[in-house]
């Protein structure tokens, strides 16, 4: 699988908290949620491959790859505990690898 990097917003410090959208959704739903949450956390909101600001990024063909691409995003920002918010339709993506 030949990943790509993904935009990922990264603002405030802390406890990493890790905001993903659902499918056919963006990073830029969370804006009040990372406005709010960025004064007692790390917030850091990927747009999936082919959404949002990542939309010039191959888009994923499955739930896995989706999952895989937040791993990856997380593994080279060197978190290894966060904590996850996502909508609910979100839900399947995070928990297939997480």
């Amino acid at each position: 699988m030949n990943m790509q990097d993904i935009f990922t917003e990264d603002v405030g410090s802390g406890i990493p908290l890790v905001l993903v959208h659902g499918f056919l959704g963006s990073s830029e739903m969370w804006k009040l949620q990372i406005d709010f949450f960025k004064e007692n956390y790390r917030v850091i909101a990927p747009a999936l491959p082919g959404f949002g600001k990542s939309n010039k990024v191959n888009p994923c063909n499955s739930i896995e790859c989706m999952a895989k691409s937040i791993l990856i995003t997380l593994e080279k920002k060197k978190n290894r505990t966060f904590l996850f918010i996502r909508p609910l339709h979100g839900r399947y993506d995070c928990a297939r690898n997480g």
